[in-house]
C-alpha cells in the first residue's frame, strides 16, 4: 500500500511531513534486500547525539546529500544499500543524489528488510531535485517492494529519500537497497525544448518539448513523431489524463458565444463578487474553458466563474448550492488585477475541492493576500453528455465570505540539534505522565486594533490553530485553551488573568502544519495575551500516580517565525505551568470551561522555562527566542466598539445643548434616529432630554 504525501525542508526527524493525498496499491512481488548493491550508504543508520548526519540532506545545517550514480542510455542503472529506523527518539532519513545525462523516465524501486527478517511494512519513498528542498514528494508504503511511480525527468541532478513511516514502527537497522532505472522514449524528439509546445499545432517540427506528453501521443500516434506534430496530435495532448492524454491547457472561450451562455460563462468575464454576498448562477447552456489536468480526480465541465479580493491576509470561503448538480469548486489566484487572463489559468491554479454529490460544495482557501483577487470556478463533475450519478447543470448560488488574520506566528521553522540536525520540535502538553498530570505552556500573543482610530475596537475570533503533532501511545479525546491577559512578559496568574476557555472534540487529522483546528466565537479587545493549547481524555490522572493510566499529549511545535516568547536579562524563554496535584476525582480531566474539575486554580503557577541549550537556532539569521516560541494562528472579523452613549452626538463624553441643536438641525429626516424608527422626531427629542449630562 502507499500514499503519497509532501516533504520538504520541514519533513525532519520527528514527525508528520504532510498530509495524504491518496491511496494505492503497490506491486506484489519477493521483497528481497540486494547485498551487493553499487553504492552504500555513508552513515551508520540511526542518528547518533552529537554526530552531525552526512546524509541528513535537507534535515541538517547546511544541507548534505551522499552522491550516488548517473543514468545515461550507456549505463540505466544503479543501486543504493543502507539501513534506517526509529531510536525511540529521532528517525532516520537518508538523502542520495543522482545525475540524469540525458531526457528520460526514471523509475524506483525500495525493498526494506527489519532486522528479524520481516518485510518492512511502514516507510516512506520521497523524489525531487536536491537544490529544491520542497520540490520533494513521495509516498508512504504498507507493502514490500515499493515501487515508486515513473518520473519524466530533463537531464539535471535528481534525489531520492529512505525513511521509516510516520509512526516510526521501523526499527534501527531495518536494511534496504534502492534499484534506480532510466528509460527512454522510442521517440528522440519527444522532450526536446526546441521541439515546440505539445498543446499547440507545428506540423513543421516533430515531437513536443515535454517529455511524458510527447511519448503518451506519439506511442498511440507514431506519426506525431516521425512526419510533424499537426492540430490532431495537439488536440490529442489537450485530452484529460483520464481519458488517455495528457491535460494539456489550451484557453478556448469567446464572450457571448454561444448566445445563450450565461454572462460570466468565460474566465476573462467573471462576475465580481462581494465577501458576503451571493451570486445567482446557471450552467445550462454553459462551455467549458477551465483546464482540465487531473488536480482534482475528475474534470469539470459547463463552468462559470466568480471572481473576489481579499480584504486582508486571512482565510476565504467559497460556498456552492447546486440543487440540480454534483459540482467541482476550483480557485485560481489572480493576483492584484480584476482582469483575468485565460492562459494563465494553469499556473495561477491554487486548489480544488470535490467532495461532496449533487446539492453543493464548500472550500476554503488559507492564507490568502490582502488585496489580491481571486478566482473561483464551478462545473458538474464529469461530462455532462454522459452524466451518471452526477446531475445535469442547472440553477444554483455561489457565496464568497472571509475571515481575517488577527495572529499568526507563520508555519513553524526546524530548530536544530547542537550536532547541527535539523528537527521539528514539539513541546509536550497536556496529561504526558503520571506524575505530569497538567502539563501547558502560556505562549504571548497581540490583538491590535483593527481600524485604529475607527469604530472597530476588537475581534470576534472564529478559528485558533495551534499547530504540533501526538506522540506515539497517547489519547486526545478533547483539545482545550485558555487565554489570559497579558503585562509585558509578566507570568499570568492562573484565574485573576483567565479571559477565555473552552474545549472541542480533539480533531480526526491535522493539517499539512500540523495545524489542530478549533473553531471559536471569542470577542477579544485589542490588547496583549497569553494562549495555552493542551489535550485530554476520560482516564487522564487527576492527582500524581492516582492509578489513571490515560495520557493525552498535544507535543506544540516550536519555531515559529514570526512568533513572540517572554523575555527577561538571561534571555528568551518560555511560561510552563507548574506540575501540580488537582483536586478533583481521578476519574476525568476536563481543565477548561466550566467543568474545571481537575484543577487547582489557587495553586496553579507557571514556571520560567528554556531547553537548556539542548536546541538551537538552525541559521544566524533566525529570531532569538525560536527555540521557545510555539507556533500557532488565530482568525476572525473585526467587530464594531458598542456605542455606550448614543445621544452624545458630538462625541465630546456629554449629553448637552450642542448635542441638541444637532438633533433639531435634523428634525424630520433620519439623521439622529435614536429609536430606530426612520425618522428624527419627538420621540428622539425624549431620549436625548433622559440622558442629559454626563455620559456613563
Amino acid at each position: 500500500m502507499k500514499s503519497s504525501l509532501a516533504l520538504g525542508s520541514a519533513s525532519l526527524s520527528t514527525i508528520v511531513l504532510g498530509s495524504l493525498l491518496s491511496t494505492t496499491m503497490s506491486l506484489s512481488a519477493q521483497c528481497v534486500v540486494n547485498p551487493t548493491t553499487t553504492y552504500f550508504q555513508n552513515d551508520g543508520g540511526c542518528p547518533v547525539a552529537g554526530v552531525l548526519d552526512p546524509n541528513g540532506g535537507c534535515n541538517v545545517v547546511p544541507n548534505a546529500f551522499q552522491t550516488s550514480g548517473a543514468l545515461s542510455a550507456a549505463a540505466p542503472s544503479f543501486s543504493i544499500g543502507g539501513s534506517m529506523g526509529f531510536d525511540g527518539t529521532t528517525r532516520d532519513l537518508d538523502w542520495y543524489t543522482f545525475t540524469v545525462a540525458e531526457a528520460c523516465f526514471v523509475n524506483i524501486t525500495v525493498n526494506a528488510v527489519r532486522p528479524d527478517g520481516t518485510p518492512s511494512a511502514d516507510f516512506l519513498v520521497f523524489f525531487g531535485e536536491p537544490a529544491l528542498c520542497d520540490s520533494f514528494g513521495g509516498f508512504a508504503y504498507t507493502a514490500c517492494p515499493a515501487v515508486f511511480p515513473e518520473q519524466g525527468v530533463s537531464p539535471g541532478t535528481y534525489g531520492v529519500v529512505v525513511t521509516t513511516g510516520f509512526v516510526a514502527t521501523e526499527p534501527c537497522d531495518t536494511a534496504y537497497s534502492i534499484n534506480v532505472s532510466s528509460r527512454y522514449s522510442l521517440f528522440p524528439s519527444c522532450g526536446d525544448p526546441a521541439a515546440g509546445d505539445c498543446g499547440l499545432s507545428h506540423p513543421a517540427t516533430t515531437g513536443c518539448s515535454d517529455l511524458i506528453c510527447c511519448d503518451i501521443v506519439c506511442t498511440v500516434n507514431p506519426l506525431c513523431c516521425d512526419l510533424g506534430w499537426d492540430q490532431a496530435c495537439a488536440s490529442a495532448a489537450q485530452i484529460p489524463p483520464a481519458s488517455g492524454g495528457c491535460g494539456v491547457f489550451v484557453y478556448n472561450c469567446t464572450i457571448g458565444v454561444p448566445a445563450n451562455a450565461p454572462s460570466n460563462n468565460c474566465a476573462t468575464n467573471a462576475a465580481v463578487v462581494a465577501m458576503g454576498a451571493t451570486n445567482a448562477f446557471d450552467n445550462t447552456n454553459a462551455t467549458t474553458d477551465g483546464p482540465n489536468n487531473g488536480q482534482c480526480g475528475g474534470e469539470t465541465y459547463s463552468d462559470v466563474w466568480v471572481i473576489g479580493q481579499a480584504p486582508g491576509a486571512g482565510n476565504m470561503f467559497c460556498t456552492v448550492n447546486s440543487p440540480s448538480q454534483d459540482v467541482v469548486l476550483s480557485v485560481y489566484n489572480n493576483g492584484t488585477s480584476t482582469t483575468v487572463v485565460g492562459t494563465d489559468l494553469s499556473t495561477n491554479f491554487a486548489g480544488c475541492v470535490d467532495v461532496n454529490g449533487i446539492g453543493g460544495e464548500a472550500a476554503v482557501l488559507p492564507n490568502t493576500i490582502a488585496g489580491n483577487w481571486y478566482v473561483w470556478r464551478v462545473g458538474i463533475w464529469g461530462n455532462p453528455a454522459t452524466p451518471g450519478g452526477a446531475g445535469v447543470p442547472g440553477a444554483g448560488d455561489i457565496t464568497l465570505g472571509f475571515e481575517r488574520v488577527v495572529w499568526d506566528t507563520g508555519n513553524h521553522i526546524p530548530v536544530c540539534s547542537t550536532a547541527g540536525t535539523a528537527t521539528n520540535l514539539g513541546l509536550s502538553s497536556g496529561a504526558i505522565t503520571a506524575t505530569s498530570t497538567q502539563r501547558w505552556l502560556a505562549m504571548p500573543f497581540t490583538v491590535t486594533d483593527p481600524d485604529g482610530a475607527g469604530a472597530q475596537d476588537s475581534w470576534k475570533l472564529t478559528l485558533m490553530q495551534p499547530e504540533g503533532f501526538v506522540p506515539a501511545g497517547n489519547i486526545n479525546e478533547k483539545l482545550n485553551f485558555i487565554i489570559w491577559s497579558r503585562v509585558a512578559s509578566n507570568n499570568p496568574l492562573y484565574a485573576t488573568n483567565q479571559v477565555a476557555s473552552g474545549q472541542v472534540t480533539f480533531p480526526a487529522a491535522l493539517g499539512a502544519a500540523g495545524q489542530a483546528d478549533i473553531a471559536t466565537d471569542i470577542t477579544l479587545v485589542a490588547g496583549d495575551y497569553y494562549a495555552t493549547y493542551f489535550p485530554s481524555a476520560v482516564g487522564n490522572p487527576c492527582r500524581p500516580s492516582d492509578g489513571q493510566l490515560i495520557t493525552s499529549n498535544f507535543a506544540w511545535f516550536t519555531g515559529a517565525p514570526q512568533g513572540l516568547w517572554s523575555t527577561d536579562a538571561t534571555g528568551p524563554f518560555a511560561w510552563r505551568s507548574v506540575t501540580q496535584q488537582g483536586v478533583g476525582p481521578a476519574v476525568q480531566t476536563v481543565v477548561a470551561g466550566t467543568t474545571a474539575v481537575c484543577t487547582n486554580p489557587a495553586g496553579a503557577g507557571f514556571l520560567r522555562y528554556t531547553l537548556i541549550g539542548a536546541y538551537v537556532n538552525c541559521n544566524a539569521t533566525d529570531p532569538a527566542g525560536l527555540t521557545v516560541s510555539t507556533a500557532f494562528h488565530i482568525l476572525g472579523n473585526p467587530v464594531e466598539a458598542i456605542n455606550t452613549c448614543p445621544t452624545d452626538l458630538d462625541g465630546n463624553g456629554v449629553t448637552d445643548a450642542a448635542d441638541l441643536a444637532i438633533l433639531l438641525n435634523a428634525w424630520g429626516t433620519g439623521g439622529v434616529d435614536l429609536n430606530g424608527d426612520g425618522l428624527t422626531d419627538a420621540a428622539d427629542l425624549a431620549t436625548l432630554l433622559n440622558s442629559w449630562g454626563n455620559c456613563p
